[in-house]
């Protein structure tokens, strides 16, 4: 911006240059801010795949049961076949690692497998009716009108 204003006097010229303190300081503050923005954004991906190589390497999961390990490779199979199906490879390994980090003894384990299948074997047993036999006569091979009475 150039200021076709003469300045005539010391006052004038006094505040022209405070002016353009203001102006600057305003400046180096806007770029400042730009510069932190600017290393914050080159920054991030980086603080990402640390924090994501810190959450893949955590071994909490050492005591683990059968069941765990066979979710562990079940469910992401599973997710594979049917909910990603005909996504890209990078999407499946992606969340092929989470579902395989998200299953830990905590959360998954034989005896609360076992107590989701009774519940749900419960469950099914309530809502399926029960089967009458049908009650038949015992055939002994003997006619009933028979003289052997």
């Amino acid at each position: 911006m150039k200021n076709t204003q003469r300045i005539t006097n010391l006052q004038q010229l006094e505040a022209e240059i405070e002016l353009l303190r203001l102006r600057k300081a305003e400046q180096e503050l806007f770029f400042k801010e730009k510069k932190e923005r600017f290393n914050e954004a080159l920054k991030s991906p980086f603080t990402f795949f640390k924090k994501a190589s810190r959450f893949l390497t955590n071994n909490q999961n050492i005591h683990s049961d059968w069941a765990t390990a066979l979710a562990r490779v079940s469910i992401p199979f599973l997710l594979n076949k049917t909910l990603l199906r005909g996504k890209g490879a990078l999407l499946k390994s992606i969340l092929t690692l989470i579902s395989q980090k998200a299953i830990n003894p905590a959360i998954f384990n034989q005896t609360k497998l076992f107590g989701a299948v009774e519940k749900v074997s419960d469950w099914v047993s309530k809502i399926m009716p029960k089967k009458k036999k049908k009650e038949t006569d015992v055939d002994y091979g003997i006619p009933p009108d028979s003289e052997t009475y």
